[in-house]
Parts: C-alpha cells; sequence; structure tokens
C-alpha cells in the first residue's frame, strides 16, 4: 500500500476495518441504528486511517525530488514507447534549423548578461558560444539548447515541419541525462490554454494532474504535488504549440510566461512561424513582446534529395517507376504543388504511408503516387495536403497480413470524425481523455440511465418484500434520489480526481437526501402501507431530509473521492487509469452501501438503501460515467461499443497519438480536417 507501517504491525485502517464489520454485524442482528452509525464512522476513520499510512495528505514538508525523480521515470517510460511506436528511434527524416529571425527574440549579448548577472539566473554562458552556434540537424538539439544561456528556447517552423517530434526527441534525451532530483522536461500541447482564464501555472497543475492523476495528491496545506513541483522550479515546461491559441491569446500567453516563471526557470516554445511574429509584434502601435531570454531556432525545409529517399527507400522493388512522377516533381523549378507540400516531415510521412507497402506486403491495390501530381485536380498546396490527410485513415486501416482486422476504414472513419468534432467544437482542445467522453452525452440520459438503474435495484428489493405497489412507489423515489444525485454531480465537467464536499454543495444534497427521507417514510409508514405513509413520509421526509442530506453529503463526497482518486504511479497509459477507477469505484461502492444500509432502523430499509447508495457511488466513478456513455453512443452509432479498445487500435495504427493518461490525433491539422469535415455533413 505503500503505507510507513513497521513490519509486523498491523495497519490502523485495517483495525477499523474490522472494527466496521462487527458494528454492522450488530447493527443487522439488532436493529440497533446507534451501531450502524457506529459502523458508518469507524468506516469514515478507517479511510482517514489508510492516507495517513499511505501518507497521501500529509505534512507539507515533502521532500519534492523523489516525486520530480518518479515523474521523470514515468516521462521516461510514457515518450520511449510512443518514439518506438511512431519510429522515431531510427535515424529516418532528419530536419535541419537556423537561428531565428533576429527580430523575434531578444539579442544575444542581452542573454549572456542576463545569465550571468541578472538575479536568479545560474545558467553560465558556455566558451564561444553565440547564435551563429545555434544551427544544427537531427538529434543535435540538446546540444544547441545547452549553448543558450538562460535555458530558454524558441522553436518556430511551418505547420509539419517537425516541430513536435523535434521537441520530443529533445525531451528523451534530457530526461536521459537528467541528474536525480534535477527538473523534469513536461511536453505539454498549449491547444487547451486561455491565458485570460487561467494563470500558466493554474494550467500547468492541471495538465499534469490529468495525464498523471497522482500528482492531485496534497499536502496539509492543501497544495498538490503538481503545484509544488512546479512552485520549486522542479518542472521544465516544454509547450508546444502556441499558435493553437487563439490569436488574440498569444501575446497574453508570452506576457503570461514572463510574469509567471521565475528567473532561471528554463522553457521551451514551440510556434508556427507566422503567428510568433503576430504574438511579438501585435501591433504597429504596441511594444514587442518577446519571451524573456529566449533564444530561437527556425526549421528549414527537406531537401529535395532528402525528401526522394525517404519516399522511395521503403517503396518494394518497383518503388522507383511508381515514385518516378513525384521526383520528377520534387527536381522541377518553380516547385509544383506537390513539391511544396512535401517538402515537410508531416506530409513526407503521410505520403510514404499511403503510397508505401507494410513490411512484406506488395504494391497490388495501393493508390498510385503519381496521382499527387495532377495539378487538374490538386491545384494548390493546400489541396496537395488535405488529400493526404484524407488518405491517411484508409491507409491506416488497410488489411493486415497478421492481427486481424477488428475495424475497418469505413467503419472507423465516423468514429473518429466524430471524437475530433467532439474535441474541436466542444471541448476546444487537441487532448483526448476517456473521462470526459461523457460529456458527449446530454445531461438528461445520464440522470435518466442513473435513476433507472437505482429504481430498478430499490424496486426489485422493495417488490420482493413488500409487494407490487410497494416496489413500484419506492422504486421511483429511489430512482429520483439516483437521478438527482447523478445531476447534481455533473454540473460541473467530469473530472478523473473529484474534490471532497464543500459546504455550498450541502444545498443541493438537502435535495437528495429530501427525496431520500420520503422514500424512507413511505416505505417505514404505519402499517408498511405506502398510502396510509404518504402523509407520515412527507414528514418524515421534511426531518430526515437534513440529516440525510448531511449524510449523503459527506458520506457520498467521501466516497466519490476514494472511488475515482487514481494512483498512477506505476502506470499512467488510458487503459491503467481505467481499470484502477473501475475497481476502485466498485470497491467503495459495496463498502459504503453497506454503511449506509446499516443506518437503518429495519432491515429492509437497510438492505434497500445500502443497496441504491452502492449503486449511486458505484456509478458516480469516472468508470460508471463512462459505461452509461458509451452505451449512449454506439447505440447513436457514434462510437464502436468497444470503446477503449478502439481508441487503443488507433493507436497502434498511428492515426492517435498516446500522452500519459490521454490520447491526441496524430497532428493538430488532422483532427482540424476531420471535425471540419464532420461539421460540413451535419
Amino acid at each position: 500500500m505503500g503505507g510507513s507501517t513497521g513490519k509486523g504491525r498491523i495497519p490502523s485502517w485495517l483495525i477499523l476495518i474490522v472494527a466496521t464489520l462487527g458494528a454492522g454485524a450488530v447493527a443487522l442482528a439488532s436493529g440497533d441504528k446507534w451501531a450502524g452509525l457506529l459502523a458508518v464512522a469507524a468506516l469514515a476513520l478507517a479511510w482517514a486511517a489508510y492516507r495517513a499510512d499511505r501518507g497521501d495528505n500529509r505534512a507539507g514538508d515533502i521532500d519534492m525530488a523523489p516525486v520530480a525523480d518518479r515523474l521523470a521515470d514515468q516521462l521516461t517510460a510514457q515518450w520511449s514507447a510512443e518514439a518506438q511506436r511512431r519510429d522515431l528511434t531510427r535515424p529516418l527524416l532528419a530536419v535541419s534549423w537556423q537561428p531565428a529571425d533576429a527580430s523575434l527574440v531578444q539579442p544575444w549579448a542581452f542573454l549572456q548578461r542576463l545569465a550571468t548577472a541578472g538575479v536568479g539566473w545560474t545558467r553560465s554562458t558556455p566558451a564561444g558560444a553565440g547564435p551563429h552556434e545555434l544551427a544544427g540537424t537531427g538529434s543535435d538539439l540538446a546540444t544547441v539548447f545547452d549553448q543558450v544561456p538562460t535555458g530558454r528556447l524558441v522553436v518556430l517552423g511551418e505547420p509539419g515541419s517537425g516541430k513536435t517530434v523535434l521537441l520530443l526527441r529533445l525531451v528523451l534525451d534530457l530526461l536521459a541525462r537528467r541528474d536525480a532530483g534535477g527538473p523534469v522536461p513536461l511536453l505539454v500541447p498549449v491547444a487547451s490554454w486561455n491565458p485570460d482564464q487561467d494563470g500558466l501555472y493554474d494550467w500547468l497543475e492541471t495538465q499534469m494532474i490529468r495525464e498523471h492523476p497522482w500528482l492531485a495528491s496534497t499536502s496539509a496545506t492543501g497544495v498538490s504535488r503538481a503545484r509544488a513541483l512546479l512552485t520549486a522550479g522542479l518542472v521544465l515546461p516544454v509547450l508546444d504549440g502556441l499558435d493553437e491559441i487563439r490569436s488574440g491569446g498569444r501575446s497574453r500567453a508570452l506576457v503570461a510566461i514572463n510574469e509567471t516563471l521565475r528567473h532561471g526557470t528554463g522553457v521551451l516554445l514551440s510556434c508556427r512561424t507566422t503567428a510568433f511574429r503576430h504574438a511579438v509584434r501585435p501591433g504597429p502601435l504596441r511594444h514587442p513582446v518577446h519571451l524573456e531570454g529566449a533564444a530561437g531556432i527556425r526549421l528549414t525545409p527537406l531537401d529535395p534529395a532528402t525528401i526522394a529517399t525517404y519516399l522511395t527507400e521503403t517503396a518494394g522493388v518497383d518503388g522507383p517507376t511508381r515514385w518516378a512522377p513525384v521526383r520528377a516533381a520534387l527536381a522541377t523549378t518553380p516547385a509544383p504543388p506537390v513539391a511544396r507540400a512535401l517538402c515537410t516531415p508531416l506530409m513526407a510521412s503521410l505520403a510514404r504511408t499511403i503510397y508505401n507497402p507494410r513490411h512484406a506486403s506488395s504494391t497490388l491495390g495501393l493508390p498510385n503516387p503519381a496521382e499527387l501530381c495532377n495539378s487538374t485536380e490538386l491545384p494548390t498546396r493546400t489541396a496537395v495536403e488535405e488529400h493526404l490527410f484524407d488518405g491517411l485513415i484508409p491507409a491506416a486501416y488497410r488489411p493486415r497480413s497478421t492481427g486481424g482486422n477488428r475495424w475497418t476504414a469505413a467503419q472507423a472513419t465516423p468514429y473518429l470524425i466524430f471524437l475530433a468534432r467532439h474535441l474541436e467544437h466542444r471541448l476546444h482542445t487537441t487532448s483526448l481523455a476517456w473521462w470526459e467522453l461523457p460529456r458527449a452525452v446530454p445531461r438528461v440520459v445520464m440522470f435518466l440511465a442513473f435513476g433507472l438503474a437505482d429504481g430498478l435495484v430499490g424496486g426489485l428489493v422493495l417488490g420482493l418484500v413488500g409487494g407490487l405497489v410497494l416496489g413500484l412507489v419506492g422504486g421511483l423515489v429511489l430512482g429520483l434520489v439516483g437521478g438527482l444525485a447523478l445531476g447534481l454531480r455533473s454540473s460541473s465537467p467530469h473530472q478523473i480526481i473529484l474534490r471532497w464536499p464543500r459546504l455550498s454543495d450541502l444545498a443541493g444534497w438537502l435535495a437528495v437526501g429530501l427525496a431520500g427521507g420520503l422514500a424512507v417514510g413511505l416505505v417505514a409508514g404505519p402499517g408498511g402501507e405506502p398510502a396510509g405513509g404518504l402523509v407520515f413520509g412527507l414528514a418524515v421526509g421534511l426531518v430526515l431530509g437534513l440529516v440525510f442530506g448531511l449524510v449523503f453529503g459527506l458520506g457520498l463526497g467521501l466516497g466519490l473521492g476514494m472511488g475515482t482518486a487514481v494512483d498512477t504511479q506505476r502506470a499512467a497509459d488510458p487503459e491503467a487509469v481505467l481499470t484502477q477507477d473501475r475497481s476502485n469505484g466498485l470497491a467503495v461502492g459495496l463498502v459504503f452501501g453497506l454503511g449506509f444500509g446499516l443506518m437503518s432502523w429495519l432491515p429492509v430499509v437497510g438492505l434497500t438503501v445500502g443497496l441504491t447508495v452502492g449503486l449511486t457511488v458505484g456509478l458516480a466513478s469516472a468508470w460508471g460515467h463512462l459505461g452509461i456513455a458509451r452505451l449512449w453512443l454506439a447505440c447513436r452509432g457514434h462510437q464502436p461499443l468497444h470503446l477503449m479498445a478502439f481508441l487503443t487500435d488507433a493507436h497502434e495504427r498511428g492515426i492517435l497519438r498516446q500522452a500519459g493518461a490521454v490520447w491526441e490525433f496524430r497532428h493538430a491539422n488532422l483532427q482540424r480536417r476531420l471535425a471540419n469535415h464532420q461539421h460540413h455533413q451535419t
């Protein structure tokens, strides 16, 4: 469990769990409500002791160096696997770069003075370093980064020029040579940052917890581990894609970075050249907004000969013949649309994926690359690029010689279009988190599904014990309780990490408690008859509503937090997070269902409330929400029923890429192309 218990000592939380079961047994045997209350209290104390043993909520003097080391180990495993999946471990298509336009960055002499004489700057200037030494190729970026006196660098380039891949390679190099306890390079897409609403550290903290939920654990002062790493300077932000922020916010993002990062904290930032130029110079009458202390490089187009070699080396025996028209176009001056399109690594890699056979396969049935030279059908560079984006999914889902094909391109395309539209138009981000997919489902559907599940369970129990009428009435009321509980909890975006309830939440839970009190009153009315107990039930509901509101608010809040606080210190991939959340949700639902059930005066009521609460807590986990969303989306034809398997398969085929516990489309332009295609269709 990771606690600091001594060898041979029985954990305190385990002792309290045993006490809970003992009090529960007494309550069931005697019908004593006080024994039931004692069981719930013991359960709450057990949870507090469990957290204490794990050290999740302990003193604020935590040594952050081991936390940084654990994050670094996790990132190394994550990005190494992703680089291998993308074939980045082989030197295939190296990009080159030159120093950026001097007007876009601060003078080199200023960076030298800042590093040596500025307050808080601790890096020393390498001997003989200068802006001319920033030029490089391939895996040289780590060496080039060392030449920057301040440890801050801007990477500029055109769409698809290889900025993200270059940063990924740099992150792996920095992780490989990182000293224990040193800063951790953290690659984060910038698309979801709104600098008008969120501070840099607020947004970074959210992204870190989103991809590595174990960083949400807090100290006694309420500061998360993610925030503590940031404020301690143990994170080197690698911010990818400033251009993905809306135009007016890019200058404000630069200002926020300058104002937030303390002196001496490094940063890497990538952006399209034109977008960065507009961000630095937002208007003719405004002062330029440079990234403080940053040097800059600009990626250069690929050499035509390099592109030709790259395209034909895996094209098969007839490759030179099939690619001959394209090779000729690459050598033509002025460059035709196909040559201008293929000058970026992204487009060259798409062309090779679409037109070249897989290993040990033939070219039979493959499209002919000569079609890229058809200036009538593809008259512009943009037209060629869109054609390549459109051809990626059919190529990725071509039949495999081994392993089978669970989905065809015709089946996968509408699923991927829906996901792209969900990210682009609803969430306004490039990160696909499975626990946010329920946001694609109307809230009323979640409300009804939750209420139906609670109503069926409660109604079945009451019907078996008290008859048909009692079952129908009780099921209806309990369904209302469950639906209302979900509706209240769904008032904010679904998160994998939930907070403990605040006082402001209790007003909503009072309404749930009132409905629950009404259900108890109907069941426990005079003579056990629902009709005769209606007035009594209303009275009991008014009184017990307050009690149930507090109990449900605190108890369910505790249960939800316990059920969805996923610890990913050993694995941060989406499947691992889902597995742990499902296990926690079911376990907590069972335990809290028992606890709440023991609070009642009558065994029937206890059993009904216990099962209802257990189901409520279990389904209220992120996994429970995903299960409801998955059924709804599958019925609507938006996603396959086996959603996680589909996403994993899309990742293996190169349509998606993985970043911690979330996925992204292979390129933001691919997501945008698919999203706009769906938008026009509907």
